[in-house]
């Protein structure tokens, strides 16, 4: 009974240990990013959610990323994940005012 445990934890343990850091989520309201800067581990993700009336399209750049998201309507999510540590900018390709620094460690 006892090795049947001591092998449980361990099983559970070594799960926990390669787990990546959870997703962060960004929303877009207001024709702006909820945050204008966002500091991530290397692996995380970023979840951008349109909670706007309108249509967004994110663009990354920056750490070798050029990434153009596409048209984004309300209520969709967008995710995306940073492999390579550095700074990343992020902006809406059709609202230029709408930016976002992130810090990847």
């Amino acid at each position: 009974m006892k090795k049947i445990g001591f092998m449980t934890l361990s099983a559970l343990l070594a799960m926990s240990a390669v787990r990546a850091d959870a997703p962060v989520t960004v929303t877009q309201k207001g024709l702006q990013f909820s945050v204008d800067e966002l500091s991530i581990r290397k692996g995380q993700a970023v979840v951008f959610v349109n909670n706007d009336r309108t249509a967004h399209n994110i663009t990354v750049t920056g750490g070798g990323l050029n990434l153009n998201g596409g048209l984004q309507q309300p209520g969709v999510e967008f995710k995306v994940p940073f492999t390579k540590p550095g700074l990343y900018q992020v902006s809406c390709g059709i609202h230029p005012k709408m930016k976002l620094s992130i810090t990847v460690q």
